[in-house]
């Protein structure tokens, strides 16, 4: 059962050690109605991984403690069943052929539009489809 059948709002994990990133998708995520859940580091982000369940994850590639790649291989031996996009400003195919190994839904291109961000979220989280283009 979905988010959306429930009408329980969807939480997101956000794995991002830039302030500026974190704090701006997690405004525009919460303003889309969804609950966020930011983490500064790679472990931080596991361990809300370990505490709660969460109905999608955005995880950056660079972080000051481990790797995006480790992030996602943590978080998924928690919550296999997550949706875990990464999100870097360093990616190529091979990154994110890389990160979808791990067992991510895909990559996406540091800085994105919010919208592209947004589709991703629903498409993969079970939502209905976002009609805001913020």
């Amino acid at each position: 059962m979905t988010c959306a059948e429930t009408n329980e709002k969807l939480t997101i994990l956000i794995v991002d050690d830039e302030p500026s990133v974190g704090d701006a998708l997690k405004l525009v995520l919460e303003a889309h109605g969804y609950e966020v859940v930011l983490a500064t580091n790679g472990h931080d982000g596991i361990d809300h991984a370990r505490r709660r369940r969460f109905g999608f994850g955005i995880v950056d590639l660079f972080l000051t403690d481990i790797t995006g790649f480790q992030v996602i291989t943590g978080i998924r031996s928690l919550q296999p069943e997550l949706p875990i996009v990464l999100m870097t400003a360093h990616g190529s195919p091979t990154v994110f052929a890389e990160a979808i190994k791990l067992g991510a839904v895909g990559g996406i291109a540091k800085p994105s539009p919010f919208s592209e961000i947004l589709k991703l979220i629903d498409t993969h989280a079970g939502r209905p489809p976002t009609t805001d283009t913020a």
